[in-house]
C-alpha cells in the first residue's frame, strides 16, 4: 500500500509544526484544549498527546496535525473527542478520508497551502483540508 512517505520514494519528516497564525485563527474560532499529535518541542498548546505519552481525546477540543504517514489512528481518536479539527492532506480518494466521513467528519476546504515551520521552503507539498468532528 502506498502512503505519503513511500509515495515520494524517500523518508519525509513527520513533525512539521503547524503555522502559528493558521493555528491561532482556528484556536480563536474553536477554543482547543489539547494538541492531539505533538512533541514537547512542537506543541501548540500546554496540554498535548504524543506517541511517548498518549492521552485520551474524550471530552477534549482537539487540534491535530497528525503524521501524514499514519493518519488513520488519529481519525479514530477524533470520533471520541468532544470536538476535533485535523489538518490533513486533501486525499479524498483514500480509505482514511472515507472512514473520517463515515465517523461524522466534515471537510472544511481552504485556499492556499499551509507554510509549515521547519520544512524546507516552508510550503506544504500538497493541498490540505481540515476534517472537523463533533459539530
Amino acid at each position: 500500500m502506498t502512503n505519503y512517505v513511500s509515495h515520494y520514494q524517500q523518508d519525509r519528516a513527520q513533525d512539521w509544526q503547524t503555522p502559528r497564525d493558521f493555528f491561532v485563527a482556528l484556536h480563536d474560532e474553536y477554543g482547543f484544549t489539547m494538541d492531539g499529535a505533538a512533541t514537547p518541542n512542537n506543541t501548540l498548546l500546554p496540554r498535548f498527546s504524543s506517541e511517548e505519552a498518549p492521552r485520551s481525546w474524550v471530552g477534549e477540543r482537539v487540534f491535530c496535525n497528525p503524521p501524514w504517514g499514519n493518519i488513520r489512528p488519529f481519525i479514530e481518536q477524533a470520533a471520541t473527542a468532544h470536538f476535533a479539527c485535523l489538518l490533513v492532506p486533501a486525499r479524498v480518494n483514500s480509505r482514511w478520508f472515507h472512514r473520517a466521513l463515515a465517523l461524522g467528519g466534515r471537510p472544511r476546504f481552504f485556499l492556499s497551502r499551509p507554510r509549515f515551520e521547519g520544512r524546507p521552503g516552508n510550503n506544504s507539498p500538497v493541498d490540505c483540508v481540515l476534517l472537523l468532528f463533533g459539530l
